[in-house]
């Protein structure tokens, strides 16, 4: 699809909106929710900046229970996956290193560079999530260059509650488990919620899908003190996963005939790989925080947040060992045995320990009615230790120091908003030592008119290599190749434009996001001709590229009081300097989601889902073919014993369609997305 085509689209969508909208009534509709990511305490209708942002409450359990299906309800963001136990987001066409998550009040460190390094979180004990596309490195700093997903945790009660929730799905027979009780007294308030996930083998329309499958224990804790002017909340998160990775072989170049491998048990061709069919993955994430809040008088708030995260990856599969001939049923004894090891006597080829320690303060002082403005400061010190058979990183440590300024003007049709930042990094490794800083800036505006809002924001982006991308030299178990870091490379730099369009009235509402981004020394990983421990060598090298594209949304309430109609387009363009397509850029999107509140206790949804071909790939990427989807759920309240009963249900891929999409890593191993999938659960308030 070119650009002209592209255009011509949009123009024809905006000159539609024009005309009808032309009869609505003159005030325009403030969206009045609370963005949390941004500075200032704004609600979505103020911000100068675009912020999405969806309430997990809101939606049918189902769909919350799993960051990758609550993730798909924003827009502008897609997921990248190896299976349904690991995902990880991807904001038009950045993700990895490219893109922040902040849980917790802190940045989320969790070795998130791997393609198969999901994003780590559960969804229990989550009450929204933010998503800001586009560079936000004024504010988050380095690595923000795609942008950020804000995500919120539970929020305290001021009365006690007990609360229960169980969901099955048929698919890969998992059980999902979710227990959390909350209150006060006095000036504290309490949490504790625990998750348990166990899931099997997930299955294909072509039959079972060996070694997929995945298990989950998720604690969350929190205490928090509360007066007048001041706060402090205290949490404790631990979550911890097993999951199985099927064997996969890059550049398998033929899709048709995947229909001859039936569950995908028969690798008799990838000698070079045998006995990796065993391949899994022991994650741990620990992470406590500490944030403060003191209100200094004459409207001048300080925030203060300790975090402290200790992430331990470990994978497993690379030799023939003792005990692990035989994952299928990993829930028994000999799976077992690999909880209890240390770190001293580790018997995992790749084990990996990750200690980040974070303090992030910002001071807002308003200046008159018109004019706010926050300083602010970040810093980060990070330690990884190497205790497997083998490493593909070396033992290192990090530091990150960052200084920024944000000022807001308030004018009488709009805001302007104006930002920079100061950032530094520096490695040092048994590899070696690299140092790198960047002042950038970011600048926005803000005009409302009768029925409408135009925002258009310019950001640069700055993100400074990491670890592997610098010193990697060894066998990445979980991609199935052996990668050589490149300690040339030099930070990545960006200028990015949004322009959003809104329109909107009493019962309906249109946008149009639209952005282009141009990348100076894109760093990425490119085959090579050598091979190493019998794995090909990839490299990482770096040029220049542009990403370009947008959003379409349109939401109306229908003629029918009960139904209410969205509707979304979206597309991405991303090539390198010479003309090369970037890998993992999802195809031209089209979802039509009807919602129906039937009544005050009951709603039902009907989501159609279709992707384009992507023929437009990088070059140890393969083609995919378009298709669609529909998914079906619905979600009943009731009561039981005078308490709230929430009895909910979903079927996924409601014609059991046989299909890859472009940004599951399975697929180049010819492994088909999920088959039909029929999922139903409770929540019972006590």
């Amino acid at each position: 699809m070119n650009k002209k085509y592209i255009y011509s689209l949009l123009a024809s969508m905006l000159l539609i909106s024009q005309i009808s909208f032309s009869q609505t009534d003159a005030s325009q509709v403030e969206l009045d929710e609370v963005i949390l990511s941004l500075p200032f305490s704004q609600d979505k209708g103020k911000s100068v900046i675009k912020v999405e942002k969806i309430n997990l409450n809101d939606i049918n359990p189902i769909l919350r229970s799993y960051i990758s299906k609550s993730l798909s309800k924003l827009p502008g963001i897609s997921i990248i996956s190896t299976g349904p136990g690991i995902s990880k987001p991807s904001i038009r066409g950045l993700s990895s290193n490219r893109v922040i998550t902040y849980v917790q009040g802190v940045r989320l460190e969790n070795q998130q560079w791997g393609d198969e390094h999901g994003l780590g979180i559960s969804t229990s004990g989550i009450n929204s999530i933010e998503l800001i596309k586009g560079p936000s490195y004024v504010t988050y700093g380095s690595d923000a260059m795609g942008g950020v997903l804000y995500i919120e945790p539970e929020r305290y009660s001021s009365d006690f509650s007990l609360d229960y929730m169980g969901i099955y799905n048929s698919n890969y027979s998992g059980i999902t488990n979710n227990l959390g009780l909350k209150g006060s007294s006095g000036n504290f308030s309490y949490l504790l919620r625990g998750n348990m996930t166990d899931n099997q083998n997930f299955s294909t329309p072509d039959g079972e899908v060996e070694n997929t499958w995945f298990k989950e224990n998720d604690i969350q804790a929190g205490l928090k003190y509360q007066t007048e002017n001041f706060s402090s909340d205290l949490r404790l998160s631990m979550n911890f996963s097993e999951l199985g990775i099927p064997h996969m072989e890059e550049g398998h170049d033929d899709h048709d005939d995947h229909d001859d491998h039936e569950g995908h048990d028969d690798h008799d061709d990838h000698d070079d790989h045998e006995g990796h069919e065993d391949h899994y993955q022991e994650l741990s994430h620990t992470m406590l925080t500490w944030k403060n809040n003191i209100d200094l008088g004459n409207n001048h708030d300080l925030e203060v947040t300790l975090g402290r995260q200790v992430n331990d990856r470990k994978e497993f599969g690379g030799h023939e060992e003792e005990g692990h001939d035989d994952h299928d049923d990993h829930e028994e004894e000999g799976h077992d045995d690999h909880d209890d090891h240390g770190h001293g006597e580790s018997d995992a080829e790749l084990d990996m320990e990750l200690i980040t320690n974070t303090l992030d303060m910002n001071l807002t002082m308003p200046q008159s009615d018109n004019f706010n403005l926050i300083i602010g400061s970040n810093i980060l010190s990070q330690e990884n230790k190497n205790f497997g058979h083998e490493e593909l990183i070396p033992d290192a440590e990090m530091n990150d120091f960052g200084l920024y300024g944000l000022g807001q003007i308030t004018m009488e049709n709009g805001a302007a908003l104006i930002g920079i930042r100061y950032d530094s990094r520096s490695i040092n490794s048994e590899m070696g030592s690299a140092d790198f800083s960047n002042f950038n800036g970011s600048v926005g505006i803000k005009r409302n008119f009768d029925n409408s809002t135009l925002r258009i924001n310019l950001g640069s982006g700055y993100r400074a290599p990491n670890l592997i991308e610098l010193f990697a030299d060894g066998v990445h178990h979980g991609t199935f190749r052996y990668e050589k870091g490149n300690s040339s490379l030099v930070a990545e730099t960006s200028f990015q434009t949004d322009i959003t369009l809104e329109i909107n009235n009493d019962d309906s509402s249109l946008s149009f996001d639209l952005f282009y981004n141009d990348i100076n020394d894109y760093i990425y990983v490119s085959p090579s001709s050598l091979t190493m421990d019998s794995y090909k060598v990839y490299n990482y090298m770096q040029q220049n590229a542009t990403l370009w594209g947008g959003e379409i949304h349109y939401s109306k309430q229908t003629g029918i009081d009960w139904l209410t109609s969205h509707t979304s387009l979206e597309y991405i363009n991303g090539e390198t300097a010479d003309g090369h397509a970037l890998p993992f850029i999802a195809p031209l999107t089209f979802n039509q989601v009807l919602t129906a509140n039937i009544s005050s206790n009951y709603s039902f949804e009907i989501d159609f889902l279709a992707k384009a071909k992507q023929s437009r790939v990088s070059q140890f990427e393969e083609e995919t073919d378009g298709y669609s989807l529909l998914n079906l759920s619905g979600n009943w309240m009731t009561s039981f014993l005078d308490n709230d009963l929430n009895i909910f249900w979903s079927v996924d891929n409601v014609f059991d369609k046989e299909y890859f999409d472009h940004l599951s890593r399975l697929k180049t191993a010819g492994i088909h997305e999920m088959g039909r999938n029929i999922s139903i659960g409770l929540k019972y308030n006590f």
